[in-house]
């Protein structure tokens, strides 16, 4: 045998190993070559050559005369020459650069090809093929922006040059074990990494997804400083419209943040005492609510919708369609720039410490379950799918009982006689 057709043999017996009854090469070496294995008789021997050839596609630069040079990268699709500007050279200065900047596109254009199991894939290559496939088509911007900073500043700059096989588990929970930040920080960037790496699977990139097997609490380093029924009171003391009316109307309806900034006036049915709870917003975008079980009527109690009515007649906008606390030009305000602004600086003036716009949920959850409420109508009000996989088999509650608990919320929140 031939010092050039070792390889050929090697290539040959891994591949007999793996799928004996099929071989597919795009070698040019005659078959008897590939095929000659002393004891090893392959059912068929087949030849490939553009079906499975790994596509590394063609990177150049393309000059440009008032503008600067930009790296772009061709490859073949369906028969067709398809090509993408990935870069301009002030931003890729090297070709390095370049390279990596379209390693995820790679990886979609070999997407099933056999050949892909021979060539090493980078977290990198994982993240931006990531960012470019899954986040835009399933998560929601104000998401993926969270989703964008922790994979820029945590996983690619620790894990980014690493092959996605040298990635283990203890070696995962020791990195995580020594980022001086909160536990429930470190579980974000665990949870993302566990998605990162799931992705991977799908696209049969790797048999099984290490991170599943990385310990990571999420309880904090100190016990949570709830919101009481008097601190609530002696917040609503400090707080002017609409910022009263806001936390008066959240603290008595248990609602998300960005639930809350999204109602409009046409959302309240005035008769009947019900809010329909059917949108959400973070900035200036407008969503579905997070989950199917938070879209539904809500019962409102008197109380609350006699301050709803007393907000409406002093404020700018109040057609059907206008958002009830929106801002100057009509639009949804900021969560964090009001509880910056307004909310946290009346807690200071009240004395009760630190507050966020989660504690008024806190705060409604915690009260139905002091008030015994059934589980059924805990889970109805929350707009939660489950309390727990036991109760998930709970039917829905009858509004009155959704009422009478909204309403003894209410009372107390508001110490009505």
């Amino acid at each position: 045998m031939t010092k050039s057709s070792r390889p050929f043999k090697l290539l040959a017996f891994t591949l007999l190993k793996t799928a004996p009854h099929t071989i597919e090469t795009t070698s040019t070496a005659p078959l008897d070559v590939i095929g000659e294995i002393n004891g090893l008789k392959p059912y068929s021997i087949e030849r490939r050559y553009m079906t499975v050839r790994y596509q590394r596609g063609n990177l150049t630069i393309r000059k440009r005369n008032t503008r600067s040079d930009v790296w772009q990268f061709r490859w073949m699709e369906d028969g067709r020459q398809k090509s993408v500007l990935v870069g301009t050279v002030d931003k890729l200065p090297t070709r390095a650069d370049a390279e990596r900047a379209v390693d995820h596109l790679r990886l979609r254009i070999n997407s099933g090809n056999p050949q892909q199991q021979f060539h090493s894939v980078t977290v990198g290559s994982l993240i931006d093929r990531y960012l470019e496939e899954e986040i835009p088509r399933r998560v929601r911007e104000d998401t993926a922006s969270t989703y964008r900073g922790i994979l820029k500043n945590w996983i690619r700059p620790r894990w980014g040059d690493q092959f996605l096989e040298d990635v283990k588990a203890v070696r995962v929970e020791t990195w995580l074990e020594s980022i001086d930040r909160a536990p429930v920080t470190k579980a974000h960037i665990r949870n993302l990494m566990h998605s990162l790496f799931n992705s991977a699977l799908r696209w049969e990139l790797l048999d099984k997804n290490p991170i599943t097997l990385v310990r990571q609490s999420q309880k904090p380093l100190k016990d949570r400083q709830l919101m009481t029924v008097e601190n609530f009171r002696k917040l609503l003391t400090e707080l002017k419209d609409p910022y009263y009316t806001m936390v008066l109307v959240d603290g008595c309806l248990g609602l998300r943040v960005s639930e809350l900034l999204a109602l409009r006036w046409g959302d309240v049915d005035w008769e009947n005492l019900t809010l329909f709870i059917q949108r959400s917003t973070v900035g200036d975008r407008i969503y579905p609510t997070k989950t199917k079980a938070s879209h539904r009527l809500m019962p409102i109690d008197p109380s609350v919708a006699e301050a709803l009515l007393r907000f409406r007649r002093k404020a700018e906008y109040t057609g059907e369609n206008d958002f009830i606390f929106a801002g100057d030009q009509g639009k949804p305000r900021w969560c964090g720039i009001m509880l910056t602004d307004h909310i946290k600086p009346a807690a200071v003036r009240a004395g009760i410490g630190k507050v966020g716009w989660h504690d008024f949920h806190h705060l409604f959850s915690s009260m139905l379950h002091q008030g015994r409420t059934s589980a059924a109508t805990q889970r109805e009000l929350l707009r939660h799918a489950n309390i727990s996989t036991t109760l998930g088999i709970y039917t829905h509650a009858v509004s009155e009982e959704k009422r009478k608990a909204v309403s003894k919320v209410a009372g107390e929140l508001l110490e009505k006689k």
